[in-house]
């Protein structure tokens, strides 16, 4: 009887332990934004500014802003961004 209780015990721990994280409001990782520098070769991080009034991306075929997972830094690891506007930053 006694070894009955202490696995039944165990059971209610990993239940409750396995709920409590199950209803854990988890957030999501955001991306983020960048523009591009082509005279530095460089990215600098835009995220929260807003087109028209924050920058602006000139009619050109070059990359002018890039949108990458929140962890990836394209100065490290410049390969599949989620989202690549075209033109010249300004």
């Amino acid at each position: 009887m006694k070894n009955l209780k202490v696995k039944l015990a165990a059971l209610a721990m990993v239940i409750g332990l396995g709920s409590a994280f199950a209803t854990v409001k988890h957030v999501a990782l955001s991306d983020r934004k960048w523009s591009y520098d082509a005279s530095l070769d460089q990215y600098t991080d835009i995220t929260g500014q807003q087109k028209g009034i924050n920058y602006d991306c000139d009619e050109a075929s070059s990359v002018c802003t890039a949108t990458y997972p929140q962890a990836q830094d394209p100065n490290q690891d410049d390969s599949n961004p989620v989202s690549v506007e075209t033109g010249v930053f300004n």
